[in-house]
């Protein structure tokens, strides 16, 4: 029985594991708005219900391309030369966000 002990506690926990991952996934709440904020400053408020395709300027003359479509919003491109905006993908659970740390620009998902 004690060589079977290491391997229930194992299991055990990654069941446990498993069920937080799924719970925390099922309480996110999808957000209603975008706010776009450049140095701190919000530049712009979008609507995801509405799909929507702007440019935004960023500091250090960086200029993003911002897509709201189907209840989620995304950068499309950007000038800066990391593009980790741009590999996060689509967002549209509140509190989620996009960073571009060259162009100081930070997109938030919140609810109305």
């Amino acid at each position: 029985m004690k060589k079977y002990t290491g391997t229930v506690i194992i299991a055990i926990i990654i069941i446990i594991c498993l069920v937080w991952i799924f719970w925390q996934n099922k309480a996110a709440v999808s957000g209603n708005i975008a706010e776009i904020r450049v140095a701190n400053e919000v530049v712009q408020t979008l609507d995801l219900n509405k799909d929507t395709k702007i440019t935004v300027q960023g500091k250090n003359n960086i200029k993003l391309i911002v897509i709201v479509n189907n209840g989620s919003v995304y950068v499309e491109s950007s000038e800066c030369p990391d593009k980790i905006c741009v590999n996060k993908g689509r967002i549209s659970k509140e509190y989620e966000t996009i960073v571009c740390l060259p162009a100081k620009t930070i997109i938030e998902v919140k609810g109305r």
